[in-house]
């Protein structure tokens, strides 16, 4: 008990430190502000062609920069769509601040007691396996008719 209780503590320190620090930023702030209220800059930063820069704090939290002041954050939403005891699929729209126009990234993820696998999960191309995959059987057991 003692060890699940101390696991969940330490989970939830780990991720939870950007979160609310991150939530007190607005755009308007310069960066000096932006740095100060996260208490360290970025991780990570990425520019863009237009002289925007995208600020990673972690893979969860990031802010586009424009000119030196925040104009934009994104923090990665997660959708469950479909959850059954066995198994669970969820789609991620990762944290992206790239400038307009831009897309950003976007993962799936099947979590099941065997482990998660992620990447992208194609219905229809899921679908057209398992149809390849099975093969009708002849009702004598013998060989499917065409």
């Amino acid at each position: 008990m003692r060890s699940a209780l101390l696991t969940a503590l330490l989970a939830l320190a780990a991720t939870g430190c950007a979160t609310p620090r991150f939530e007190k930023l607005y755009p308007g702030m310069t960066a000096a502000q932006v740095a100060d209220t996260m208490g360290k800059g970025p991780a990570r930063a990425q520019e863009f062609p237009d002289g925007s820069s995208a600020w990673y704090f972690d893979e969860d939290h990031c802010v586009l920069m424009r000119n030196h002041v925040l104009v934009a954050k994104s923090t990665t939403e997660t959708r469950t769509a479909v959850h059954t005891p066995v198994a669970s699929l969820k789609h991620q729209d990762k944290a992206w601040c790239g400038p307009p126009g831009t897309d950003g990234r976007h993962e799936e993820r099947i979590e099941t007691p065997f482990g998660t696998f992620k990447g992208s999960v194609d219905p229809a191309a899921v679908t057209d396996q398992v149809r390849k995959g099975v093969r009708p059987q002849a009702a004598d057991g013998g060989q499917p008719t065409p």
